[in-house]
């Protein structure tokens, strides 16, 4: 996944994943990891299908960056 997130930020996308990063502040640690796990599944489900709504595939393929980067934070690394 690290390849993937420097890819995404690289693109331009990092207003909208420190946006996300922001709404995750407030989860506790079970809640972000439900939202992971749902996340995942999304992704899943979304891969399955044979006409794939772009839009929904960005704004899941974000949210799970922002996921990846907020864990990074709250255990004590850098973004």
């Amino acid at each position: 996944m690290r390849r993937e997130t420097y890819n995404c930020i690289r693109r331009g996308y990092t207003p909208e994943v420190l946006r996300e990063i922001k709404g995750l502040r407030y989860f506790d640690d079970a809640d972000i990891r439900f939202y992971w796990q749902e996340t995942l599944q999304g992704l899943s489900l979304l891969k399955k299908k044979k006409v794939v709504n772009l839009v929904e595939m960005r704004r899941l393929a974000i949210g799970l960056i922002a996921i990846e980067l907020a864990v990074r934070q709250r255990r004590g690394g850098e973004i």
